[in-house]
Order: structure tokens, then sequence, then C-alpha cells
């Protein structure tokens, strides 16, 4: 995925929206945006393959986003609740949270395939779209 790209489609999707989030659940998407680009894995072309699912701690997202584990919650819910991120569960204090981000890209989608470690990952990837499916080159007057 790219940052930029799927950034830009944040806001846009943000302006355009039916269900609106608050403006601290969208803070929220943008710091597990950014985390997600930071858990990338470099493959041997020199690529970065985000992850599908990655783990933040509690902890550091109420340290980031200055508020309380409750809060956080809520925003989250407001994320999964309009689609833009799924959560499994961590227990406080023990284990980070399970987050899988949804791209807005069309053209991305989920592959497992070894790291450069040789242990399997999975990872967004961008597949090629049919030509007429293809989303506009520059849509800036």
């Amino acid at each position: 995925m790219n940052f930029f790209k799927e950034l830009e489609a944040f806001f846009e999707w943000m302006g355009e929206t039916k269900t609106p989030i608050s403006h601290s659940a969208a803070l929220l998407w943008i710091y597990l945006l950014w985390r997600n680009n930071a858990c990338a894995l470099p493959t041997l072309q020199g690529q970065w393959l985000w992850r599908v699912q990655f783990y933040v701690r509690p902890e550091l997202l109420e340290r980031t986003l200055h508020t309380t584990y409750r809060n956080v919650a809520r925003y989250r819910v407001e994320l999964v609740n309009a689609g833009r991120l799924s959560y499994q569960n961590a227990r406080r204090g023990r284990s980070p949270g399970q987050y899988t981000m949804v791209p807005f890209a069309p053209n991305v989608g989920p592959e497992a395939l070894t790291d450069l470690t040789g242990r399997p990952a999975t990872v967004y990837v961008v597949k090629d779209l049919p030509e007429a499916d293809s989303p506009p080159v520059d849509n800036c007057p």
C-alpha cells in the first residue's frame, strides 16, 4: 500500500462519508496507518510490503493520543463501524491488540509470502486491475 495515497483517500472519504467519525477517531486511524507503514516488511527487490495484521499495545495508544484506554476503545469502535479497520481484543497490559487496516486502493489485496528471515507473513500486494476499473489518473483541477 502507498502511505500517501491511503492518507489522501482517507481525507476524501472523510468528506464524502454519510457516517462521519470524530476527529479523535480520525487521529487514531492516521496513527494506525503510520504504525502499519512502520511495520512494513522489505523484499529482496527493495519493495516494502504492509502487513495485513499488525499489533499495537493499548498503553502506546493511550500515551500517543494523550487519552484513556476507554476513549481509545470508543474511537476504535467508530472506525470498525465505519468499515475502516478490524480489531481483535488485547488484554490490557499483557498483549497488544491486533489491527487490520481496510485499504482504500481497489487493487490491493492480501497475499501470503515469506519474509527475508524465512517466516511466513500475510502482506498487502498490488494486484492488476482490469482496464475498465482503473481509477482516474488525476482528479485535481
